[in-house]
């Protein structure tokens, strides 16, 4: 149904193209007066506080020079207790300069509209700082010269601590933050002139290297002819959507002549649990968990998933968690490796290609439980399926061995997924990955929004029946907890799996 063509890269400038200044697609674009992603980056809290450190830093810089010069080594120094007083002196400067930030602008980015704009901000924004410890200075030096003296060490020492500081994260966005940035493909609805635009402003995001899928429209128009194929119409969206991995899709359609097709574009895309991005905030769906302004094209983003800072501790504990739990069950490891050589030849492991997130593919690892031509045979066992459905169980498989029987009913032939939580394929808790047989015998594309998050080890399915469940009943237990996501159902699906493991419950 549709072309399978390379990809385009927007990583890259596209040669002898640019971005159509007419139209004002990208709200960051400086010709019209607004901000840059840079400068809004440069104004949010991570900058604030390490300009308050670097105040602190250059209150202890002038702090030094005062003290040193009068004939205290450097040991004696170290060795005076800070009273109270002087904590408390701290906190109120801390509160006086963050007011000050406000009050001169340093940290909005409507007064900051390019990067030049710090060039006179930053020294008058140390100046003013530098205001409330005169009175602290004039009474602990006496002379005057002194005094100058010491408000120039400090105001010498801020101004450079932050130029230096966005300096740095200049240099960071500009050379260093590119190489890591995470592949993302993305497929762009429309082919006119507001298409073209929205996809070449992908080019400079500042996140993603964005890879161009192509594009759907069911009245193509040759403005976009260059840039990519036309992969099919709106119409066959959802099943582009079920068999390609596509990471987002930006709606790029004229508003008042293709209102129906938008709503059917963002229905299609809720269903497969896809992000969006469109221009203007006119459009509500219920599976949508998240709304948004993307920087560098100015579009309204549409997250279906959970996606905040939770992932992020999400992500830390399971590589935790993995870890340690390779290191504590090694024992178990070896053992487990020696039952399956003694039993019978083949590896010991047994790596499937599985689905994962966005439809991603990788290698999943378990401890081998049946024979070694077990995919061979697959075929003649379809007929015994047990499960119904896309999905295949079979109680007396005739493929398992004797050790592999044992590991399953104990769920230890899974152990060795703790090596692809480490590598980032899956996650502790999330919807099972599928095998490419699995996933191909699908036909309803709201099943696919199963694939919008990281596959776990166990998850809802594990612990509530497992194969004694039908497929309509493990997609919809997938969805629910993808809906309902949180931090606290992590750990009470933990809990209850090793609870399900002891009872055997569902295994085999």
């Amino acid at each position: 149904m549709f072309l399978q063509t390379p990809t385009s890269e927007l990583g890259v400038s596209l040669p002898g193209h640019s971005p159509m200044p007419s139209i004002p697609v990208s709200r960051s674009n400086a010709t019209t007066g607004a901000t840059t992603p840079l400068v809004r980056r440069m104004c949010a809290s991570p900058v604030r506080m390490a300009d308050l450190a670097a105040l602190l830093l250059a209150l202890g810089v002038t702090f030094f020079s005062s003290i040193l010069p009068a004939g205290r080594n450097f040991s004696e120094v170290l060795a005076l207790r800070v009273p109270l007083q002087t904590l408390l002196l701290c906190a109120a400067l801390l509160a006086t300069w963050r007011l000050t930030f406000w009050v001169c602008g340093l940290h909005q980015p409507r007064l900051n509209r390019t990067p030049g704009s710090f060039l006179w901000r930053v020294p008058v924004t140390v100046a003013v700082c530098a205001l409330p410890l005169l009175p602290v200075l004039v009474l602990t030096h006496g002379s005057i010269p002194e005094v100058l003296r010491s408000a120039f060490v400090f105001w010498f020492t801020g101004t450079t601590l932050f130029f230096a500081t966005r300096a740095a994260y200049y240099s960071y966005d500009a050379y260093v933050s590119p190489s890591f940035r995470q592949q993302r493909n993305v497929l762009v609805i429309g082919t006119g002139p507001r298409a073209r635009a929205m996809t070449l402003a992908l080019s400079n995001h500042s996140e993603y290297r964005y890879m161009l899928a192509g594009f759907v429209d069911s009245e193509p128009q040759n403005d976009c002819g260059d840039l990519g194929p036309v992969l099919g119409t709106v119409q066959e969206l959802e099943q582009l959507l079920m068999r390609q991995p596509i990471d987002e899709v930006l709606i790029a359609l004229p508003m008042k002549s293709r209102f129906s097709e938008i709503q059917d574009v963002m229905s299609a895309c809720g269903s497969a649990g896809v992000q969006t991005q469109y221009s203007l905030d006119l459009f509500n769906t219920a599976i949508a968990k998240h709304h948004g302004i993307d920087e560098s094209t100015g579009a309204r983003v549409v997250e279906m998933v959970h996606n905040d800072q939770r992932l992020y501790l999400k992500s830390a504990l399971d590589r935790i968690f993995a870890f340690l739990g390779v290191v504590l069950l090694s024992p178990v490891f070896l053992a487990i490796a020696v039952a399956i050589k003694l039993e019978s030849k083949g590896p010991v492991f047994f790596v499937q290609k599985r689905w994962g997130r966005n439809k991603r593919t990788f290698g999943m690892f378990k401890f081998r439980s049946m024979v070694v031509d077990a995919e061979a045979r697959m075929a003649e066992l379809e007929k015994h399926n047990e499960l119904g459905g896309p999905m295949f169980k079979m109680k007396n498989d005739p493929r398992v061995t004797r050790v592999g029987n044992f590991i399953r009913k104990t769920s230890l032939d899974e152990l060795p997924q703790l090596l692809n939580v480490l590598l980032g394929d899956m996650s502790l808790v999330g919807p099972r990955p599928l095998p490419t047989r699995d996933v191909e015998r699908f036909s309803d594309p709201w099943a696919m929004r199963r694939f919008s998050v990281k596959p776990g080890i166990t998850g809802l399915w594990q612990v509530s029946g497992r194969s004694n469940t039908d497929f309509d009943q493990t997609i919809q237990l997938d969805l629910r907890y993808i809906d309902r996501w949180s931090l606290l159902l992590d750990a009470k699906i933990l809990f209850r799996t090793f609870a399900a493991v002891v009872k055997r419950s569902g295994a085999y």
